[in-house]
């Protein structure tokens, strides 16, 4: 498969008052086509720097970026924009829906910016596949937190982009809204063929979402493997800790929550 997103030997660091603080230290990674990828970490690990970074939103320091074998961060910002706005979409934790404009509005909202006219069937596709085309008309402030974060979804696909990219979409939603939304992206980017990378702090989200997971630490990528890999074979002790007890906390706190009614499902739960 063709790879798409290339970081070779990327670093960056931020300066904070007086203090230099590093984020990414001679970072190398690539993405294929198509492939779903789950980035963890601890909070100021470098996590969110990277994808900025993949997403053409920040420049490194030193290293180079490459997307379709193009290397990206040599080139004007003007061309840069211009790459952005053909080839990525964007999901954040927050919605970022403009409260005056309807549903349809505010997922035209990138084709307006463009001055480009929408393609009324293709919106009311993704309207439908988000599960609201029946709330096109509808306000922001007339709708939950996970329906607010679906119409982020199908804003983001509007302008066909070849590449998603998700920082944190599902930390805000809880229980069933949270898988819910979960399995519309799944859907939407294999449908699309999307090359995804979503950055998560929940092991169970990386674990069944992506192809591949990569646990970083330090500004330096600890295990990027298989979800199994992950888990039958963790690469060292920080990375035992950090996936694998938070999964035993989660099941424990199921089986503290729900007692004996849960006995037999325990069985079927295993996390070696």
């Amino acid at each position: 498969m063709k790879t798409v997103i290339r970081l070779d030997k990327v670093s960056k660091s931020y300066t904070l008052g007086e203090k230099k603080i590093t984020a990414l230290k001679e970072f190398s990674f690539e993405v294929k086509s198509g492939e779903f990828v789950a980035v963890m970490g601890r909070s100021g690990s470098g996590k969110s720097t990277f994808l900025k970074i993949a997403g053409t939103l920040e420049k490194p320091d030193t290293g180079a970026v490459f997307l379709n074998g193009i290397q990206i961060n040599g080139l004007s910002q003007k061309k840069i924009c211009k790459i952005r706005q053909k080839k990525i979409g964007f999901i954040f934790q927050q919605y970022q829906l403009l409260p005056e404009y309807t549903i349809w509005d505010n997922v035209c909202m990138p084709l307006y910016i463009a001055h480009t006219v929408p393609d009324k069937a293709y919106i009311r596709q993704l309207l439908e596949k988000v599960g609201l085309w029946d709330r096109n008309g509808d306000y922001p402030d007339q709708l939950s937190g996970g329906q607010k974060q679906r119409v982020a979804l199908a804003r983001t696909m509007v302008m066909k982009p070849k590449i998603l990219l998700l920082d944190e979409p599902l930390s805000a939603l809880d229980g069933v809204i949270k898988e819910s939304i979960k399995d519309r992206i799944k859907t939407i980017a294999k449908e699309y063929h999307l090359t995804t990378i979503i950055v998560t702090h929940d092991p169970e989200e990386a674990l069944t979402l992506s192809d591949r997971v990569m646990i970083v630490n330090q500004g330096k990528i600890i295990q990027f493997g298989t979800p199994e890999e992950i888990i039958h074979a963790p690469s060292d002790v920080f990375v035992e800790k950090f996936i694998l007890n938070q999964l035993r906390i989660k099941k424990d706190n199921i089986f503290t929550l729900f007692g004996a009614g849960v006995k037999e499902q325990r069985r079927k739960i295993k996390v070696s």
